[in-house]
């Protein structure tokens, strides 16, 4: 059998992330990713905050492939309306006037994702992909974890398990660790649109406190049409597409998620004067049309003796400030340097004996 000091379940933001570290700071640490997907899809979460930003430009160094695949992020913007609102001069608006000085971005999370986990092999760590995990069984620091790739399966041992499965929550769900928090009932449906009008030439072609009224791109910024009981994003792309998602207090709005989601989603958006300015003449890509619901959710307990949850697959609250990746960036953080801790001893024995 194998053996790891350390296999990764998850192979997407916080999983190549945290491999990519350990690999770097920690060559001597043997690293294994299990990626269930041969492709990732285009997930949601695709803004960063400035925070996120900076763990991913300082310490990942994902500046090149940032600037070159990904858009910059302009911060958050809001739109509120009412009856005497028809379109986005009409609003009443909040956002920044100026440029940031603090990089964050508007991401393509599939493309970055296929380009973490590529590094993460670069940097030396073990992929297995597709491969889906079929059983953990935990000891202390001395754990077996069992996976299946096509029609092999195998068992290998390892003295950290790191569960980077997203809401999966592959250990956390296996350990009885997850709380759903139902004081905070609140779904999701996104779907990814082409065409999308550019919102700085909607201001352009407008009147002139409208056109006038900002220095800072609108468009790059993330779009939020505020109302009661919801919100909506706009996230453009950077291949041309926008994300736009309604998230919703499940109380106060009743949005079909079932046979008939796409055509109340559509039918809400186009309910909203100034998002509906947008989407005219755009086309909506039903097929990645997708929903959440239960969105808020905590682990009871982060981490025991050799193992550990990060990022999604430990606890999420709510999209509205673009929180899930900064939650990802800390926890892997903090989790690889109590790797590199617990194993120093071992690297200092390793060391001597040699």
């Amino acid at each position: 059998m194998k053996h790891y000091d350390v296999v990764i379940l998850g192979g997407a933001f916080s999983g190549a992330a945290a491999a990519i570290l350990l690999r770097r700071d920690r060559p001597d640490l043997s690293v294994l990713v299990v990626e269930r997907l041969e492709a990732f899809d285009a997930k949601v979460g695709e803004a960063t905050t400035e925070m996120s930003g900076m763990f991913l430009t300082r310490r990942l160094a994902m500046w090149q492939h940032l600037e070159r695949e990904h858009l910059p992020k302009e911060g958050l913007r809001y739109w509120f309306s009412n009856d005497q609102v028809h379109r986005h001069a009409d609003a009443s608006e909040t956002g920044a006037y100026q440029r940031s000085t603090v990089p964050s971005f508007q991401l393509r999370r599939d493309t970055l994702d296929e380009h973490l986990l590529a590094t993460a092999v670069a940097e030396g760590a073990e992929l297995v992909r597709p491969a889906r995990v079929r059983d953990v069984e935990l000891g202390d620091f001395d754990h077996r974890v069992t996976f299946e790739q096509g029609d092999r399966t195998e068992t290998v041992g390892c003295r950290w398990v790191l569960d980077a499965t997203g809401r999966a929550n592959f250990l956390g769900k296996r350990l009885g660790l997850i709380e759903r928090n139902r004081e905070h009932p609140t779904a999701a449906v996104w779907c990814r649109w082409e065409g999308v009008r550019h919102l700085d030439d909607v201001a352009a072609r407008g009147p002139l406190h409208f056109s006038r009224g900002n220095v800072a791109s609108r468009r790059l910024a993330t779009n939020h049409y505020m109302g009661f009981g919801y919100w909506v994003w706009y996230i453009p792309l950077g291949n041309g597409e926008t994300s736009i998602g309604v998230v919703f207090d499940t109380r106060l709005i009743q949005l079909d998620r079932g046979s008939n989601m796409a055509q109340e989603y559509r039918a809400f958006l186009q309910a909203i004067p100034a998002a509906a300015e947008l989407i005219e003449g755009a086309t909506m890509k039903a097929e990645d049309l997708r929903t959440y619901s239960n969105l808020a959710y905590v682990t009871r307990q982060y981490m025991g003796n050799g193992w550990a949850l990060m990022g999604d697959a430990a606890a999420f609250l709510d999209p509205y400030y673009s929180p899930g990746l900064d939650h990802a960036s800390f926890s892997v953080e903090a989790t690889v340097e109590v790797v590199k801790a617990q194993t120093a001893g071992e690297a200092a024995d390793r060391k001597s004996v040699v």
